[in-house]
């Protein structure tokens, strides 16, 4: 009897040292990893000395504590299905690429937030094109995140996207009522069509939508108004359906897919749509953002999950990351930030599970990512989809009082309160100042005094950069060609002056940002008074300023939204960055395209007289306005700004002046080596094109340049 006790006591013993040792068996975020698919990538490309990578996907098996504290900003959290333990438990989709042989990596990892479901930083790092699944060469690019080292990592987060091809997914748990009854919610969708089509989808890009508790329902309401208009009017009930015609002849059945709407008299061009019905069966959309935290918690520092399987990054000889970073463009960029206000960078056991992090592209705002029936991949327009619950707020990084508002904050105030702020690289382009309202970055909410960034943030902006890099052969439904300047060295740059920040504590260049104070932070109508005036520059009236959003009385401390659409309340104080008289923005980063300029590169883009709405300008894409070749063309057409041949004397004489500017900027660390003679060539064949392209074509097959 006493050997049984003393046998029991031993056991109970190891029992207590092991949960000590392993707190995860208590305390779970990834409870298990399961690899499906393991295979080197690129035909066994050798990257620089680090040699062939490997690309490992499968799902993630996660666990949340509904108790923990780090867990207290999640709505609705406490209404999703419990397992035995009291967890809230969930999968998603994972991909990581790694050196073969992890000694020769060094020794970073970087979580690369999916864009609806998308991988983003090959594009952006790599210089990859299209949709990239990470497996060949061509989805690689040129390779420069491999080159240096990086094992990278993706994980679905966003609920709502359509499962595709290289598209990343994640299975939330329903929300229900404590009594196991559905929850129902009232949710929006906006239309606004660029050309005549009878169905249209209400959704953000590539997503699934909400399904209505009725789909026949008469308290559906869809009305309609003119672009540039607040008042909507309401259609008739009979003369539009949820979902769309099955694509058959002669059938006008529809396809319940609650994405789409038909509308009998069709979808008109240059008006906005605005669709509201009751939905049910919210995922608690904000296990979203704990799957990218708990994700990168595991691959930081987990060496293996609560059964006993292996990180994969300790698999052949290799070692937990000895930094962590996290990258986001554009939405996963808001997605950064939403999780930084809510304090959900911080893991359940409070390590912070990023020590550094690039937002890139998010403008100021956060999202639709963390309440009931958000829509995680709605994407956002001037002039529309104001009224679909998101975030504005005072953006800053420092805490200042919100006069529209009357609260005080700053994107960091929860951070600071659990000590826990990782080193933040926040990077804008032009774009983001004209459509995202990117100056609520660094002033006030009213635009009339700047906000200097916090010590552990740098602010860098591209000048006469565009949301999405990328030209296009034709205008489509847009006034000019494409911007044709390619931001992604700047990336590269400080990609790497993050990295060492984090890594050998070496500080990174001066934040580089338009200022208030020193007239390059100005209202529209400075803008305008000295931007070139000539008729075929369509100046757009203005930027996009946000209006305060009031959802009613739970959604800042529930989640849910009682007022949908939301009253609309003052707007924001947005600015933009101030042009000189070539088109040219003269603060921030100014690549050598804007200081050895061939035209005007600006942030905005008119739609044009077809799309019915001219005074819309686009969400992505910025102008390329190319001055005139000669004198004579100049006086022909108007144009106020020396044309080509006054400025350079020939090809030569302009590639070597771009060639000192790309050499000036490598000494200000803005690019990297690698990078100066791919930027002087290109910049010498796109010379030529825009030399041989005359004002009378409208194609714009001149500004898309291919080096060899």
């Amino acid at each position: 009897m006493n050997r049984s006790l003393s046998s029991i006591s031993i056991v109970a013993v190891l029992l207590f040292v092991a949960l000590a040792i392993e707190p995860r068996s208590i305390r779970a975020a990834v409870d298990r990893v399961e690899v499906q698919t393991r295979a080197i990538v690129a035909d066994g490309a050798s990257f620089g000395l680090v040699g062939p990578y490997v690309r490992l996907s499968g799902r993630l098996y996660y666990s949340v504590d509904p108790e923990s504290e780090f867990n207290a900003a999640i709505h609705d959290l406490d209404l999703a299905p419990k397992d035995g333990r009291g967890h809230v438990t969930f999968s998603g989709d994972f991909v990581l690429l790694m050196p073969l042989d992890p000694e020769r990596g060094n020794g970073r990892l970087i979580h690369d937030v999916t864009n609806r479901g998308n991988m983003v930083a090959l594009g952006r790092f790599n210089d990859a094109q299209g949709r990239t699944g990470a497996r060949t060469g061509v989805d690689l690019g040129n390779g420069f995140l491999m080159e240096q080292g990086y094992a990278v990592l993706w994980t679905g987060w966003n609920w709502d996207v359509l499962p595709r091809t290289n598209t990343l997914t994640i299975d939330l748990p329903i929300a229900t009522e404590e009594d196991g009854s559905s929850i129902t919610g009232r949710v929006i969708g906006e239309i606004a069509p660029v050309r005549p089509m009878s169905s249209a989808r209400h959704v953000g890009l590539g997503a699934i939508g909400y399904p209505p508790a009725n789909w026949l329902s008469q308290r559906a309401r869809l009305s309609v108004r003119n672009a540039g208009a607040d008042t909507y009017d309401p259609l008739p009930r009979q003369s539009w359906r949820l979902g769309r015609p099955i694509a058959k002849a002669n059938d006008d059945q529809t396809l319940r897919d609650p994405a789409w709407i038909t509308l009998d008299t069709g979808f008109e061009p240059g008006r906005v749509y605005r669709l509201t019905y009751t939905a049910r069966n919210p995922p608690v959309t904000g296990l979203g953002l704990a799957a990218l935290r708990d994700a990168l918690s595991f691959f930081r520092y987990e060496p293996r999950d609560s059964v006993g399987t292996a990180n994969p990054l300790m698999t052949q000889g290799g070692t937990l990351p000895s930094a962590a970073l996290a990258y986001g463009h554009s939405q996963s960029g808001r997605a950064l930030n939403t999780m930084l206000w809510d304090g959900l960078h911080v893991d359940e056991q409070g390590r912070m599970v990023f020590d550094g992090v690039m937002i890139d592209g998010a403008g100021g705002g956060k999202g639709s990512f963390n309440f009931r029936f958000a829509q995680t991949s709605r994407h956002f327009s001037p002039d529309i989809e104001l009224d679909f619950p998101t975030d504005f707020f005072p953006f800053s990084t420092v805490e200042q009082f919100d006069t529209i508002t009357g609260e005080r904050s700053s994107l960091l105030s929860e951070a600071r309160r659990l000590n826990s702020v990782p080193r933040i690289f926040i990077v804008n382009t032009s774009t983001e100042y004209w459509a995202r309202s990117a100056s609520l970055v660094h002033t006030d909410t009213l635009g009339t005094t700047d906000v200097p960034p916090d010590p552990s943030v740098r602010l860098y902006v591209i000048a006469g950069g565009q949301h999405a890099v990328g030209t296009s052969a034709q205008r489509g439904s847009l006034v000019h060609c494409r911007s044709p300047l390619d931001h992604r060295p700047v990336l590269r740059a400080l990609l790497s002056h993050l990295d060492a920040w984090v890594s050998l504590d070496r500080a990174p260049p001066a934040s580089r940002y338009p200022l208030l104070s020193d007239g390059t932070l100005v209202p529209a109508e400075a803008y305008r008074a000295v931007f070139p005036d000539a008729a075929f520059m369509r100046t757009p009236e203005g930027p996009f300023s946000p209006p305060s959003l009031d959802h009613g009385a739970q959604f800042s401390d529930a989640g849910i939204a009682e007022k949908v659409p939301p009253t609309r309340g003052a707007l924001y104080g947005t600015r933009i960055l101030a042009s000189n008289e070539d088109g040219l923005e003269i603060a921030g980063i100014r690549l050598p395209d804007i200081t050895v300029p061939l035209g005007s590169h600006t942030g905005w883009n008119p739609q044009n007289a077809e799309t019915g709405a001219p005074n819309r300008l686009s969400r992505w894409f910025g102008s390329f306005i190319p001055f005139a070749r000669t004198v004579t063309e100049r006086n022909a057409t108007g144009d106020p700004r020396p044309a080509i041949t006054e400025r350079y004397i020939s090809k030569d004489d302009y590639v070597t002046a771009y060639a000192e500017a790309t050499l000036d900027l490598a000494n200000q660390e803005m690019i990297l080596g690698i990078d100066i003679n791919p930027m002087i060539e290109r910049a010498g064949l796109l010379y030529e094109q825009v030399l041989s392209h005359t004002p009378s074509d409208e194609s714009c097959g001149f500004t898309t340049v291919q080096p060899q």
